[in-house]
Parts: structure tokens; C-alpha cells; sequence
């Protein structure tokens, strides 16, 4: 019997990847205790070695660092890649009646909406019975907004990444993936505008021959889904003000 571990992080599917792969760039610096990865996936090729679509990838791993330091270092990955003017559309996915499913909502609570910011909370197709991306579809024809930021929670296949690291990405996000579930992309093809994906890992899960499957949450998971919400809407409501920024290159 062979136990299998399940990842939606760029950084972890790399391990069976080789670095020199066509296609591929990887690219890793520390600042103020934070290890960035940023893998930026360039052809199709690469994107089907890899198990990602083509995008760049941003992995800040966390583990030594202060919370200013990474409500910075979140701020200037998410300037670097964001258009510099308009309205940010901020999606929060998941079910805020299961707590390690409630990143995105929990984020939401806390973003300061103004012209520059507005805010989406869809819920899940259980709860509300109305498709999730198809209601973000909506939403986004209705605002207009020049770019989406989308935030879920993210499974990891190491459990020390559980609430320490940190996945911004521009290739979108498709909703349950990491637990085998076949939902629609959530990209800039869908929605017309550039889309970005804020993860933050809560949970491993090892599958032992497709027919058996367990989800390892830490016991304080209220904890870390609140302290990783408070960090991120830290750094997305200085987006608020975003023209008055530089962007630093990661």
C-alpha cells in the first residue's frame, strides 16, 4: 500500500520537478526572516510537468518572521504583479460554518471597502445553492473591477507549512482542487480581468489507495485561520491606497 500526499502549493509540486525543466524559472530570496520562492511557469509544457497552470507563483514561507514583516513582504507580491490603478474585486471563498474552511470569509470581515476595494463573499453551492463561480461572474460584470483577488484556504502536503506559508499567485484558482474536487478555473479567461489567488495552507490530507482519505487539521485551527486572516487583510486594505506605493520586485 502506498500512501500518497496531496499539495496545492507550486513550491511543493517543484520537489518532483527538476529545476532546469524548459519553461521554468525559479528564483528564491530571504528578507526580515521570510524564505520567497517565486517559480514562474512560461509554456504549457511546463505547466503540464509541474501539475500548475502557466503563471507566476509566489511562496512565502513564514516560519521566522514578524507579522509587519509579512503583511509587507504579502503587500509588495501582490504590487508587483496588480494592475497600479482601479477597483480590486475581493473574492472570499469557503464556508464560515467550518473553520478550516473559512479563510476567505474570515478576511472579509476585516477589509475597510471604499471605491478602491470592494468585497464578495459567495459561500458554498451547499449552503446557498447557487454556483459559486458563476456568481463571482457576476458580480465582476457588475463592478467593473480592473483586477480579482481570490482567497481560500490551501492543503499542503508538509504539516509545518500549516499557517506559516503563504501562496499568491497569477494564474487564478480552481476551487477544491486540492481534495479531488473537478470545479471550474476561477482565471483571467473566465473573468476578463487579471486574477489573483491567496492561499494559505490549513490542512494536509494522505490518500492510501484512492479509497481511503485523511484530513490532518491542527487542533488550534481557530487560531491559525485567524491569525493568517488578520495578516492578509492587513496587507490587502494597504492596496486601498495602492497608487502611492512602489511595488518592490521579488
Amino acid at each position: 500500500m502506498i500512501m500518497q500526499s496531496v499539495t496545492d502549493l507550486a513550491c511543493e509540486l517543484l520537489r518532483r520537478t527538476p529545476h532546469h525543466t524548459a519553461g521554468l524559472t525559479v528564483s528564491t530570496i530571504c528578507q526580515a526572516g521570510i524564505t520567497i520562492q517565486t517559480t514562474t511557469i512560461q509554456t504549457n509544457a511546463a505547466a503540464r510537468t509541474i501539475g500548475k497552470p502557466v503563471g507566476t507563483y509566489f511562496n512565502l514561507d513564514t516560519q521566522r518572521s514578524k507579522t509587519h514583516h509579512i503583511v509587507n513582504a504579502l503587500k509588495n507580491a501582490l504590487l508587483s504583479v496588480l494592475p497600479t490603478t482601479g477597483k480590486i474585486l475581493i473574492v472570499g471563498l469557503g464556508n464560515d460554518k467550518f473553520v478550516a474552511d473559512s479563510l476567505g470569509p474570515c478576511v472579509l470581515e476585516q477589509i475597510k471597502t471604499g471605491n478602491q476595494l470592494v468585497t464578495f463573499e459567495p459561500c458554498v453551492f451547499g449552503v446557498t445553492g447557487i454556483n459559486s463561480v458563476a456568481a463571482i461572474q457576476a458580480i465582476t460584470r457588475l463592478v467593473h473591477p480592473t483586477a480579482v483577488i481570490v482567497i481560500d484556504s490551501l492543503v499542503s502536503a508538509t504539516p509545518t507549512r500549516i499557517g506559516t506559508n503563504y501562496q499568491i499567485c497569477t494564474s487564478g484558482i480552481t476551487p477544491g482542487s486540492g481534495i479531488g474536487r473537478d470545479n471550474q478555473t476561477i482565471n483571467r479567461k473566465l473573468l476578463g480581468v487579471p486574477v489573483l489567488a491567496i492561499g494559505v495552507p490549513v490542512c494536509t490530507i494522505m490518500t492510501l489507495n484512492e479509497n481511503q482519505i485523511y484530513h490532518v487539521v491542527p487542533k488550534d485551527i481557530d487560531v491559525v485561520i485567524r491569525d493568517c486572516a488578520k495578516i492578509i487583510a492587513r496587507s490587502l486594505n494597504t492596496l486601498g491606497s495602492r497608487n502611492s506605493y512602489g511595488a518592490t520586485k521579488l
